[in-house]
């Protein structure tokens, strides 16, 4: 039987039928104005955060850049469209889980589980930053090394993040939720890894610390957290044995 490329196309919309297209079309829309108004109201900082050119180089101290404000919009609205687009790809991933809580709201609509899935993400992006605030405590780095640290660690992950969603989602329409997730699981690692080094690699350039002082702030604030947290899955399962054990 000769196979053409209209058939991969059919066979792979057909392997999940099951969505609530009017949510998907919607959420699409909602992501798109966002991505929109950021791009038209701060065309600067949009390249800055989404330009895979402006991850590889970051700049120098003295970029324009890292002279906004941390709290501005320019800063802020940036980890509204990354928990909206990654939980937008994410929320048709873990449905598929065996999880309790996520069959809990199985029920709800597509745009139901998205809009609350991008509400914990941005919580929990939240928390990571005010976990790095907190740490910075143990340290006298100055006031504007913190700043590019920060921000260059929302513009690594936001970029990384984007990748490592995509080639997920890819492999989990294609394949199944345990490929999916499998391949999630890897290039989170990849995450895990290169992140600290992109961070690491510019600090060193920046300011004249010892090495061993900077290695120990990213151990602290980057590295330990992020291996703490790099399973959602065990996580949930966690949550799930809770409930086990008190119901």
């Amino acid at each position: 039987m000769n196979v053409y490329p209209g058939h991969l196309i059919f066979l792979v919309s057909q392997l999940k039928s099951n969505y609530d297209y009017n949510s998907i079309l919607i959420s699409v829309f909602i992501i798109s104005l966002f991505l929109c108004y950021y791009k038209v109201n701060s065309p600067f900082f949009f390249k800055k955060y989404f330009n895979l050119r402006h991850i590889i180089y970051l700049g120098n101290k003295e970029d324009f850049f890292y002279r906004s404000s941390l709290y501005s919009f320019q800063n802020i609205f940036p980890l509204i469209i990354y928990s909206l687009i990654i939980s937008f790809f994410s929320v048709f991933i873990i449905t598929d889980s065996q999880n309790i809580i996520i069959k809990s709201i199985n029920n709800w609509s597509i745009l139901e589980q998205w809009v609350t899935l991008s509400f914990l993400l941005l919580i929990f992006f939240c928390f990571r930053l005010f976990l790095i605030l907190a740490i910075f405590l143990l340290f006298d780095f100055t006031n504007k090394y913190k700043q590019i640290y920060l921000m260059n660690f929302i513009r690594v992950t936001i970029n990384i993040s984007f990748i490592n969603m995509l080639i997920s989602y890819l492999a989990y329409v294609v394949f199944s939720f345990d490929m999916g997730f499998s391949v999630f699981i890897f290039m989170k690692m990849l995450l895990v890894i290169s992140r600290p080094v992109i961070l690491y690699n510019f600090s060193i350039k920046i300011i004249s610390e010892k090495p061993s002082k900077i290695i120990l702030l990213i151990f602290l604030a980057d590295v330990i957290p992020s291996l703490l947290f790099f399973d959602p899955l065990f996580i949930l399962n966690f949550f799930d044995d809770l409930l086990n054990f008190f119901y």
